[in-house]
């Protein structure tokens, strides 16, 4: 999506560093489906996250999605 989709194939002002920013993004992505499904209530687990990285994981997903919603709204 982050390489196909005209919103986000930025040509402006520091794109290259745009561009390893989304990389970085995904691999943070690629992290928190396992996280969800082995550490938290989504699914029946004996071990929860702690409270600060249950946090960075709500504010890395809630970063990215207040990002992909600007993107796709322009």
């Amino acid at each position: 999506m982050r390489v196909n989709h005209p919103a986000f194939c930025r040509t402006g002002a520091q794109a290259e560093a745009i561009e390893r920013m989304h990389r970085a993004v995904a691999t943070i992505v690629d992290a928190l489906n396992p996280v969800r499904n082995n550490a938290t209530l989504a699914h029946p687990n004996p071990i929860l996250l702690d409270e600060p990285e249950a946090m960075l994981v709500i504010n890395a997903a809630r970063t990215l999605l207040h990002y992909l919603d600007s993107c796709l709204a322009e």
